[in-house]
């Protein structure tokens, strides 16, 4: 019986082939390469932030000094600015225009399809990827969108295969050789109901061989990765607050020997010492009422 089921199925199949019927319809969209499925919308809880990378010969004494009269610094708390200035970090806030020193380095040798026009494609998965910083372009960029306290890491220097790094922490100098390091900048912002976002930077050292460990993933998930030990230095957190198209720019202090400002903002390069400025970008935020109390779900 279960034979001659089978066979009958088998005829009906045959004859529909036969008379020219098809599974899908010819104009369908599976039949043409594409998915049938709307793409995901962005989340209505997220923000886009850009990262841009430049780099540009070190100890340029008007990027070191002239600069930053256009930088609002006094955004960074006084007692973390002080600590960044003693480990060879400058960090501060631009609105409104680029001063045209930062402006002249971002558009250094700029052509009609340079990557600066054609970063923002790029895409990021969960971690940021890894850029090789001396085979990049020397400006490059990349977009990510944030959800509200998801961790999103920026690596700040190649990896190192032998750090001797020396920390300023206000009353002694400490010294300590990191093998295997990377400077990486974890990044976290806090959308407001007015349209800013609270955006937390910190400095931190992933060194040491890769081992598989217990780890919390922004979505409460307790699972298993690859990672390196992490030194943070918590003392150097910077949280500031950026309307949409201000940013948050890094650099190192001039001649920042084995700070930190040196690991994370110097590389060296065939054309002799660089010096790597980092800008941070509140590219897009939600409507103004996504996070107001009286939202609804």
């Amino acid at each position: 019986m279960k034979t001659a089921n089978y066979l009958g199925v088998a005829l009906l199949v045959l004859a529909s082939c036969a008379c020219g019927c098809q599974l899908f319809p010819a104009d369908h969209p599976m039949l043409h390469g594409q998915s049938p499925l709307k793409p995901a919308p962005a989340s209505a809880d997220s923000v886009a932030m850009e990262i841009v990378w430049a780099r540009f010969p070190a100890n340029d004494p008007v990027l070191d000094d002239a600069a930053w009269h256009n930088i609002d610094e006094t955004q960074i708390d006084p007692t973390v600015r002080r600590e960044l200035v003693n480990n060879g970090l400058r960090a501060g806030v631009i609105s409104g225009a680029l001063p045209p020193t930062i402006d002249k380095v971002l558009h250094q040798g700029a052509q009609p399809d340079s990557p600066t026009k054609n970063s923002n494609a790029k895409s990021d998965t969960a971690k940021s990827q890894t850029p090789e910083l001396l085979t990049e372009p020397i400006i490059h960029a990349r977009t990510r969108r944030l959800r509200r306290n998801e961790r999103f890491e920026i690596q700040a220097s190649e990896s190192y295969a032998s750090m001797p790094l020396l920390v300023n922490n206000g009353t002694e100098l400490t010294g300590h050789t990191y093998e295997q390091a990377d400077a990486i900048y974890a990044l976290r912002v806090d959308p407001r109901p007015d349209r800013t976002a609270m955006v937390e930077l910190t400095p931190e050292l992933q060194h040491g061989a890769p081992r598989w460990r217990w780890t919390g993933g922004d979505d409460g998930v307790v699972h298993q990765a690859s990672l390196k030990e992490r030194q943070v230095f918590d003392r150097l957190r910077m949280s500031v607050k950026l309307a949409p198209g201000e940013m948050l720019v890094l650099m190192s202090m001039p001649d920042s020997g084995s700070s930190l400002g040196h690991y994370f903002h110097t590389v060296d390069s065939a054309d002799g010492p660089q010096q790597k400025l980092i800008l941070i970008r509140l590219a897009e935020v939600p409507p103004s009422n996504t996070f107001s109390d009286s939202a609804k779900p």
